[in-house]
């Protein structure tokens, strides 16, 4: 019996033609659970530095010894948003369903916006008005004093992105595939362009001399003309989607991908270098101090640095995910992992200058690639021919040619895949 088994588990192997697919929507954020890990990336701001976390807190704190300034506590998990400050005021969503402005001096609240569901995006603000989504699918434009509504656009899904706002107009991802460009004054939609996957950026696209450039989780890094939301290129980068948008470095456009890899890509879209991690990795959001590159990782719980030619220069391991932005203070380099503890550390040598640990023990959250799954395909014929070579199984003339020796059918098997995986979306949409 065991032979037996042995042999079909290598007949599984030989036979099948292997893919990973994504199986289900991309949802494992929501799910981040309550904690101490620090969930957002660290901003600094007339001398203080400022983050978010799952305890419900958001923290001020001292960049020159890590000591606490204020913390102000919200009714819900912080994820996905990096607080962002504007005249003297931090806004920062929730998932307690509200977007709040806190006086950054003090702590002290200013206004809370109540939307319908979570808000996991970060904020744009400009002119007075602040631009944000949230799971609730639609984009919000509120008053960035007093928090008063003044228009709502809906989208057809979850939104976990970033706005930016060029000119008289507001752009933003939907996990409905598309990219929204929205009149920042009347809510009304200018243009859309669809991919087929869905649009995940914490961090803000980039844009440069009318372009727009972003991600999709179809694995695809795009130009797109922000006048008319017409495709300039597109470029395949990674294997199993992208959770952040790409950043423009000099002549270059740094895109992290969900398996472990950094392209550096020319203005063009044509790939120019490239780091390979482990298949097993998600890189974080890249960030640019004193021309050189750091970024974060999720499976090696490691800070790198690189140069631009794309050599790695060094790297710093924590206790957990490190995936959001860096802030550099001098030779000082400060950012957040999910084991609960902000690092500030000296780039020359790498040694712990302070760490401020966030209260409670690590957040939970699904696996990496929790929405994948591994399958195998298997046509009729490649199963006849390899059965008969390898197995040495008998097949008369007459069984063959009954219909199901004749039969183009095709077989899958599938297993739920959660620890790592790769998917690609056979597809080349493209325009609206």
């Amino acid at each position: 019996m065991a032979d037996f088994e042995d042999m079909f588990d290598d007949f599984s192997v030989e036979m099948g033609s292997f893919e990973v697919k994504q199986v289900k929507k991309f949802d494992r954020m929501w799910q981040t659970g309550q904690g101490g890990s620090v969930t957002s990336g660290v901003i600094l701001c007339n001398g203080i530095i400022y983050f978010a976390a799952a305890n419900y807190m958001i923290y001020a704190v001292r960049p020159d010894n890590g000591e606490l300034v204020w913390k102000f506590k919200t009714e819900g998990v912080i994820a996905e948003t990096t607080p962002k400050i504007h005249d003297g005021i931090l806004y920062c969503g929730c998932f307690d369903r509200n977007m709040y402005a806190i006086n950054a001096e003090t702590g002290e609240l200013s206004w809370k916006y109540t939307t319908n569901d979570k808000v996991g995006s970060g904020v744009a603000i400009d002119s007075g008005r602040i631009y944000f989504g949230g799971k609730d699918q639609n984009v919000y434009c509120l008053d960035a004093k007093t928090g008063k509504f003044v228009w709502k656009f809906k989208t057809y899904d979850c939104i976990i992105s970033e706005p930016i706002v060029v000119g008289n107009k507001v752009i933003i991802g939907s996990y409905d595939h598309n990219v929204y460009c929205i009149d920042k004054d009347s809510g009304s939609l200018i243009w859309k362009f669809q991919t087929q996957g869905e649009i995940h950026n914490t961090n803000p696209m980039s844009h440069r001399n009318g372009i727009l450039y972003f991600g999709s989780f179809d694995n695809m890094t795009r130009a797109v003309d922000i006048e008319t939301g017409r495709l300039i290129w597109k470029t395949k980068v990674g294997s199993y989607g992208m959770g952040v948008a790409p950043l423009l470095h000099g002549d270059m456009i740094l895109q992290s991908t969900r398996d472990g890899q950094l392209f550096a890509l020319d203005m063009d879209g044509r790939v120019i270098w490239k780091y390979v991690g482990s298949d097993e990795d998600v890189m974080g959001i890249p960030a640019i101090h004193d021309g050189l590159i750091y970024i974060g990782s999720v499976g090696d719980y490691c800070m790198r640095c690189f140069s631009n030619d794309g050599k790695e220069l060094w790297r710093f391991k924590s206790e957990s995910f490190i995936y959001e932005r860096s802030i550099m203070i001098g030779n000082r380099l400060i950012f957040a992992s999910w084991d609960c503890n902000v690092y500030c550390i000296d780039t020359d040598t790498r040694q712990v200058i302070w760490k401020f640990r966030c209260s409670g023990s690590p957040s939970s959250i699904p696996p990496p690639y929790e929405a994948f799954e591994l399958q195998t395909t298997i046509s009729q014929k490649e199963m006849d021919d390899t059965v008969r070579k390898d197995y040495g199984l008998k097949v008369t003339e007459e069984e063959k040619n009954t219909s199901a020796y004749k039969s183009e059918i095709t077989y899958q098997m599938g297993t739920t895949y959660r620890e790592k995986g790769k998917y690609q979306i056979d597809s080349d949409e493209e325009e609206f």
